[in-house]
């Protein structure tokens, strides 16, 4: 089995940890070592879902040759600042996928990922590094995800959209077919979007519109 760690202990991560143990339920795959987190609310005695507080950021670096890791932290820019800071001093990271999500023909998956159940993906797609994509996503073919993005529950990308690294996807969200949306953009829960989507910008609604005051 794989020594693994999780990096992050907030609800993303006790759910990861919840996939490991389903996917250790079909096919022993994983020792889940604990939780790594910088938060102040952890000491040596906490316990996550059954599972230690093992120590902040700087533990993964001292057993990077004994385990791999999963960042299970939401906000696309704190995840990417983390796992790239990681990768480049060696840290492995891997893709925990739920049982029963199947990854079709000439469809690519990043490292670092979180796949949650009842996510379809179509052919012909492409997701990036450390993405989350929570449950029940649709993603058509022909689509691509850039690196770090996090998608919410319910949201529908249509074939050949072109969603960018370090965009944050509310959920319930849908995507017209073949829109692109730029890198760091946000799109609030429930907006349908008809146009593309400028780099760093937020939309909200139906149809979705750019409101500057978010940004």
């Amino acid at each position: 089995m794989k020594n693994i760690v999780l990096y992050g202990a907030s609800g993303f991560g006790r759910e990861a940890a919840y996939i490991i143990e389903r996917i250790n339920e079909i096919e022993p795959t994983y020792n889940l070592l604990g939780f790594i987190d910088d938060g102040d609310g952890f000491d040596e005695n906490t316990d996550i879902n059954g599972y230690p507080w093992l120590g902040k950021g700087d533990w993964i670096l001292e057993h990077k040759d004994e385990c791999c890791c999963v960042c299970t932290i939401g906000f696309s820019h704190t995840k990417a600042k983390i796992q790239r800071r990681l990768t480049e001093q060696g840290v492995r990271f891997e893709t925990i996928i739920a049982p029963g999500v199947r990854i079709p023909p000439y469809t690519s998956i990043g490292k670092g990922c979180v796949i949650y159940s009842g996510v379809g993906l179509s052919v012909n797609c492409t997701v990036g590094d450390g993405v989350l994509l929570n449950a029940r996503i649709t993603v058509g073919h022909d689509a691509s995800i850039g690196d770090y993005t996090t998608i919410m529950t319910g949201t529908g990308i249509s074939g050949f959209c072109r969603i960018g690294s370090e965009v944050n996807i509310g959920g319930h969200v849908f995507i017209i077919p073949g829109r692109k949306i730029g890198d760091n953009a946000t799109l609030a829960a429930g907006s349908v979007v008809f146009t593309n989507v400028k780099a760093g910008s937020t939309v909200l609604g139906n149809p979705a519109k750019r409101m500057k005051e978010l940004e």
